[in-house]
């Protein structure tokens, strides 16, 4: 295996999913830790607003991972630069995605603790982004340049 494609492995399909990994450990052990065990909200409001966050988040994130694999985004040996789809106005709709559903699990389970490991892992998945970025400009170029242009990297551009 040459050497740039060991780093294109490491930073598009070994390093999420490591990281992912640690967060959800640290997210079930802060659970289990804290004084009060998991319970779903009393607050009918709050319940059904992360019933649809979670669902929200756990579809998208379905969407994104079915429309990479169907557009070799997927694949370590020819991965392709992804620009329409969901990719069209934002450059990591699977971070958006991911985020969404965590945050409406805790907003349903009602934990604060939940949201601390978000809060920690947030700057964690933001430079995870930035290192992949600089990977896919080496990669890509100019052409990940006018992409980057064009999306924003987590929210839409506004102009």
């Amino acid at each position: 295996m040459t050497n740039k494609l060991m780093n294109k492995n490491i930073v598009f399909e070994i390093l999420p999913r490591a990281l992912f990994g640690v967060m959800m450990l640290c997210l079930l052990l802060s659970q289990y830790l804290t004084l009060w065990p998991p319970r779903l909200t009393g607050n009918t409001f709050l319940f059904w607003f992360g019933i649809i966050l979670t669902a929200t988040g756990f579809l998208s994130w379905i969407y994104v991972a079915y429309y990479m694999r169907i557009n070799g985004g997927l694949r370590i040996k020819n991965k392709n630069l992804i620009t329409d789809g969901p990719f069209q106005y934002v450059r990591h709709p699977m971070y958006i995605s991911v985020s969404i559903m965590l945050i409406g699990i805790g907003i349903l389970f009602f934990s604060w603790s939940w949201f601390v490991i978000l809060l920690i892992f947030a700057p964690i998945w933001y430079i995870e982004c930035k290192i992949e970025e600089k990977y896919l400009i080496k990669l890509f170029g100019e052409k990940y340049l006018d992409y980057k242009k064009r999306a924003g990297m987590f929210l839409p551009k506004l102009s």
